[in-house]
């Protein structure tokens, strides 16, 4: 269990809440158009959740519902927050980020395991406009979209024989391709990507000396010159915002990433041991797998844990039945009541 989709949305609804009006003198009203989109969006600030809702078209109600935690998450709700904020949508739904791809988290939304914030202009622009054309295609096309059926059948590739076909929609789709819009979106590809080099070089510079800000801080330093920053996190003031990971003040490499782990199970205090019982009782993905790599680490035979029974399959998702749970908790008690050590010592590779 990691922050659910209510987290998100709510963190997102108070970093838009947060916000300053967007200052435009060309357009008037509750919804303006955003630089250089075709799709408008609710000026952030003060009233944003009513202005969402006049965007959206669903009720003030059902939205505070869910910002209040009375109400799950419904898809329109989510679809709206995606399409609305698309550099967002995949943080929205994983909970994590792939920034250099333009896929970010808002600044008041604490990531892992990437914790770059820097919003990419020409992504944003290209998922913009990709939604558009995607609508493009559906308006071209005449399909019914209240049509559960005619959707579903636009929407399919099929493979009748050895090849994949495409669907009806491919006709409206040759049609829209022609179109000036369309090839805007190639010219907003090619951008992003003239200037992905440079932005790369700032998140995984060659040298951590190398990065220009770096430089000029390191001149002004020799020179004599200060420029004190105020209210600068201490936990962090050793980062610099374009790391795209996460950089330890004080390096202690360890071989597991729940910390526990990597404890000898002979040294496991009570509270400890309970914690890994925990985490045995709730293995998700491929915790299994992770579990079999600790009795590794530490010398343990997995076959004291996991008898050999000839002929069985497991499902790594499955996780560990109670018995098999037991056992490693009475292997570890065991060791605690005759005072020995693991077989060997635990490797730290």
């Amino acid at each position: 269990m990691t922050t659910t989709i209510e987290d998100r949305m709510i963190l997102l609804r108070n970093e838009q809440a947060r916000l300053a009006p967007i200052e435009d003198e060309g357009t008037k009203g509750a919804l303006r158009r955003a630089s250089g989109s075709l799709l408008p969006r609710p000026e952030p600030g003060r009233g944003y959740l009513e202005r969402l809702t006049e965007y959206t078209r669903i009720s003030v109600q059902r939205w505070r519902k869910v910002l209040r935690r009375r109400q799950r998450p419904t898809p329109d709700k989510i679809e709206a927050l995606a399409r609305l904020f698309p550099h967002y949508a995949f943080w929205l739904v994983t909970g994590i980020t792939d920034a250099a791809n333009g896929h970010v988290a808002p600044d008041n939304a604490q990531t892992f395991p990437e914790r770059l914030y820097a919003q990419s202009d020409g992504a944003f622009q290209y998922f913009r406009r990709s939604l558009v054309l995607f609508r493009r295609l559906f308006e071209e096309s005449g399909v019914n979209l209240e049509d559960d059926h005619q959707r579903m059948y636009a929407a399919e590739r099929t493979r009748p024989l050895a090849h994949w076909h495409d669907s009806p929609l491919v006709d409206a789709a040759c049609r829209v391709a022609q179109s000036r819009e369309y090839c805007e979106l190639g010219e907003i590809w090619a951008s992003r990507e003239k200037y992905r080099a440079d932005e790369l070089k700032r998140i995984w510079p060659t040298s951590p000396d190398g990065r220009p800000w770096v430089r000029r801080a390191k001149d002004a330093k020799e020179q004599g010159l200060s420029f004190p920053i105020l209210g600068v996190d201490p936990r962090t003031a050793h980062r610099d915002h374009w790391d795209l990971y996460y950089v330890p003040r004080a390096p202690c490499p360890t071989r597991f990433a729940l910390s526990v782990l990597n404890t000898s199970p002979a040294e496991l205090t009570s509270d400890e041991l309970e914690r890994v019982r925990t985490w045995l009782e709730q293995l998700q993905d491929d915790d299994l797998s992770v579990f079999f790599q600790y009795l590794e680490h530490h010398g343990i035979d997995v076959e004291l844990i996991f008898p050999r029974e000839p002929g069985t399959i497991r499902f790594a998702w499955l996780g560990m039945a109670e018995s098999e749970i037991d056992r490693f908790v009475n292997y570890v008690q065991s060791l605690h009541s005759s005072g020995m050590r693991d077989p060997y010592p635990a490797r730290t590779g």
